[in-house]
């Protein structure tokens, strides 16, 4: 594509110059932003207005799994936009009826019925007032490195810098150790480790008092920004387990995992664990239009038979975002998306550990389906890393910093994520030849973190 994408209104120079004077970017220092500017995007490529294409390696924040301007949710938005874009959220409409029930569908065991926010965090907003009011305790568990969302309550169960500017925060909102095995926190080997991460989260809910006085358990199947961090097979089994045996509301957070992102619909798929509340977003109709959804099994939902579900939004069940997400999953049923994730998920690991061989700085990738995570070390034996997650910005750029703007000088979009960690999180539709393009160029500037190698 040559010729310029934009051939009317404003340049991208206007353009740079009104966001940086009359809008606040999110999670950066404000002075000496020069924002890439977008002009659009179609499946896995986003042009910018000199035509210039831009592979999403990363489907933008995890969010773009169909690719982008899928032409069946565009066409759905289109026709619900000229019928009814948007009525209170106590009425019914047709689209919102439909994704109810499709969401009861693909949703792993029970799970049933949904409320419908604007984003995941909202979402996590939602699911942690359902397991304070169904329950009438108050604790919440949470682990280090995860990241639940940006408002009040989701902040709090959140475990990274981000959530320091909001202490002190909501209370009873309380942090345990994650499933690392790379860096485990118990000193110990997976499997001889016997799977102490998972005991760990029993041991603090007994001593925060037990069925009496602990909530729920929230946590993301494999750590999002976190890391990409996949816990041990045996994990959320025991946690499941353990939840149960303490009358505790477990919650999975799939904002990121959901809807073939893992290779599975859902995160928690790959172990067969059925959560009490699942919150989605992103993908739930490949952000085409904002949306979120806390979805729970009936004995939660009954609480709200006979009292009143004192929640909110003006924008519940938007007309047009639950067009674009019906729509959304047929396509994934349609493509067969899901399965064909799980087998180029496969081809992308096989390219993974080949740069791990081929890059000292590579110390260990790990992920499922189009979910993957390459950690970026000083040293493989001390696993210091090179960019580190809980130092608070602004701060000199890291060669990661410096790899990634190198890789998007060269036509590759990687999210830079909080760890030190690249994420490599395509879309669902992408091809060999794509992932082929994007590894190249991965390949070739690691010598960035290569020469931060310290033998």
């Amino acid at each position: 594509m040559s010729d310029k994408v934009q051939k009317e209104g404003l340049d991208a120079e206007a353009i740079r110059k009104y966001e940086t004077e009359y809008v606040l970017t999110p999670w950066t220092a404000q002075k000496g932003l020069n924002p890439f500017v977008a002009a659009k995007a179609k499946g896995c490529w986003v042009y910018n207005p000199e035509g210039k294409k831009y592979l999403d390696f990363t489907s933008q924040f995890v969010f773009t799994n169909l690719g982008h301007c899928d032409d069946r949710v565009n066409a759905a938005i289109a026709k619900q936009a000229a019928l009814l874009p948007s009525v209170n959220s106590q009425w019914a409409t047709e689209p919102k009826a439909r994704l109810g029930k499709l969401l009861a569908e693909v949703t792993p065991g029970d799970l049933k019925k949904s409320f419908f926010s604007t984003g995941g965090t909202e979402a996590n907003e939602g699911a942690l007032k359902i397991a304070r009011w169904a329950t009438g305790k108050q604790k919440v568990l949470s682990r280090w490195r995860s990241y639940h969302g940006s408002t009040m309550g989701a902040m709090a169960v959140s475990a990274d810098y981000r959530n320091w500017c909001a202490e002190p925060s909501v209370p009873n909102a309380l942090h345990i150790l994650p499933p690392y095995c790379y860096r485990c926190h118990f000193g110990a080997t997976y499997p001889a480790c016997d799977i102490q991460c998972a005991k760990h989260v029993e041991d603090v809910i007994r001593l925060e008092g037990g069925a009496r006085r602990v909530a729920a358990v929230i946590g993301e199947p494999i750590f999002g920004a976190g890391g990409v961090i996949v816990p041990p097979d045996e994990y959320w089994p025991m946690v499941r387990a353990i939840c149960d045996k303490y009358e505790v509301v477990l919650i999975a957070d799939e904002v990121m995992t959901a809807f073939g992102r893992t290779g599975k619909w859902f995160g928690m798929d790959n172990w067969g664990v059925v959560p009490d509340i699942m919150t989605l977003a992103k993908g739930i109709n490949s952000g085409s239009v904002p949306l979120g959804a806390t979805v729970v099994r009936p004995w939660l939902a009954e609480k709200f038979e006979t009292q009143p579900y004192l929640h909110g939004h003006t924008y519940s069940g938007h007309a047009l975002a639950m067009a674009a997400a019906v729509a959304a999953i047929e396509a994934y049923q349609q493509d067969k998306l899901i399965e064909k994730a799980a087998k180029t998920g496969e081809y992308l690991m096989k390219k993974l550990h080949e740069l791990q061989e081929k890059h000292p700085c590579v110390g260990e990738v790990r992920g499922k389906g189009l979910f993957c995570g390459v950690e970026i070390v000083k040293n493989r034996q001390t696993k210091e890393p090179i960019h580190e997650a809980l130092m608070e910005p602004p701060r000199p750029a890291t060669s990661k910093m410096k790899f990634l703007g190198k890789c998007m000088e060269e036509g590759v979009y990687i999210m830079a994520g909080g760890a030190s960690v690249i994420m490599i999180c395509p879309p669902l539709a992408i091809t060999t030849e794509e992932l082929d393009f994007g590894l190249d160029v991965i390949d070739r500037n690691l010598a960035i973190c290569d020469a931060d190698y310290q033998k």
